[in-house]
C-alpha cells in the first residue's frame, strides 16, 4: 500500500502542480503543469479533498433527482391513466382557478384546505360536497386532490372515480374476461388501497329524481367500496341530500359516507351553475 501511495505521489507531481491553497480547507490547489495550445489552462485548479466531496454530493443529488423524478411519474400516471372519468378537462381544476364568488364558495373553498391539511397529516379523513350539478363540487375534489399530490412530494397515490361510469365499466365487463379482470381485479384493489379517492357524482347513476331504487348491485359495489375505504381519506361528490342517500342506498352508506367527516362536509345551498356563470 506504502509503494502505491508513492506511486500515485509521483504521477501527481508529474502531471499536477500545486496553484495555492483551497479557500475552503486549507488542502493544495491542484492543476495541469501542461497548457493548452493557446497558454490558457486546461482547467481551473482544483482542491483534491473538497473536489471529491462536491463530487459525490453532485451524484447524490443526480441520485435523488432521478428517484423523485420517477416517484413523480409513476404517481401522475396512477392518477390520470388510473381514475375512471368522463370528462378529461377536469384535471385542469385547481385551487388556483377555482371561482370564489360568495360567502358559500369562500366557506367550500376553505373546508377543502382544511381537508388537504387533514390528509397531508395523515388523517382518514372524508369530505362530503353536496349540491346542485355545476355548483363547483366536483372541481373542488380535483383542486384538493392536486394540493395533496403536489405538496406531498408526489407521494400520495390517488383515483378520480366518475362512480356512475365505474358502474358502467363493471357491468361491460360481465361479458369480457380480459376487461372484468382489469376492472373487478386491478381497479377496484386500486380504489380500496389508494392513498385518496374521489367518488364522484355518487347519485347520477339512479336517474331522475327517484332516489328510493337503487338496485343490489349498486349498493353491493358502493358498500364495497365504502367499507375498504371508511379509515381511509375519501371524497364524495353528490347531487343527493342526506336523506336521499339515505333512501337510496341505506343508512349503513350514509353512515360510511359521513364516517371521519367532521368539519369537511359541505353542502352548496345557493351557489348557481358555474358553468354557465363563467364560460
Amino acid at each position: 500500500m506504502e509503494s502505491l501511495a508513492k506511486g500515485m505521489q509521483l504521477l501527481i507531481g508529474k502531471v499536477l502542480v500545486v496553484k495555492g491553497d483551497c479557500p475552503e480547507c486549507g488542502e493544495p490547489l491542484y492543476g495541469y503543469r501542461a497548457k493548452n495550445v493557446d497558454g490558457s489552462e486546461r482547467c481551473a485548479p482544483t482542491c483534491m479533498k473538497c473536489g471529491f466531496y462536491d463530487l459525490k454530493r453532485k451524484e447524490d443529488l443526480q441520485t435523488e433527482k432521478k428517484y423523485s423524478e420517477s416517484l413523480k411519474n409513476k404517481t401522475l400516471n396512477f392518477f390520470k391513466f388510473g381514475s375512471v372519468i368522463t370528462d378529461k378537462k377536469l384535471f385542469d381544476c385547481t385551487f388556483a382557478n377555482y371561482k370564489v364568488i360568495d360567502d358559500e364558495t369562500r366557506n367550500a373553498f376553505d373546508i377543502a384546505k382544511r381537508f388537504v391539511k387533514a390528509v397531508l397529516d395523515g388523517e382518514p379523513k372524508h369530505m362530503a360536497l353536496n349540491g346542485k350539478s355545476g355548483s363547483g363540487k366536483s372541481h373542488l375534489a380535483m383542486a384538493a386532490t392536486w394540493e395533496i399530490i403536489e405538496k406531498s412530494g408526489y407521494d400520495k397515490k390517488c383515483l378520480f372515480i366518475s362512480y356512475r361510469e365505474l358502474l358502467e365499466q363493471i357491468k361491460f365487463s360481465f361479458n369480457d374476461e380480459q376487461l372484468r379482470k382489469q376492472i373487478q381485479g386491478s381497479l377496484m384493489a386500486d380504489i380500496k388501497t389508494a392513498d385518496l379517492v374521489i367518488l364522484d357524482d355518487l347519485g347520477a347513476e339512479l336517474g331522475g329524481t327517484t332516489y328510493s331504487e337503487s338496485t343490489n348491485f349498486n349498493n353491493d359495489t358502493i358498500n364495497s367500496i365504502l367499507e375498504a375505504r371508511q379509515n381511509q381519506a375519501l371524497i364524495i361528490t353528490t347531487n343527493l341530500a342526506g336523506k336521499e342517500i339515505a333512501a337510496a342506498y341505506g343508512s349503513r352508506i350514509v353512515s360510511r359516507i359521513f364516517k371521519n367527516s367532521e368539519g369537511c362536509a359541505f353542502k352548496f345551498e345557493h351557489t348557481a351553475d358555474k358553468r354557465l356563470s363563467f364560460k
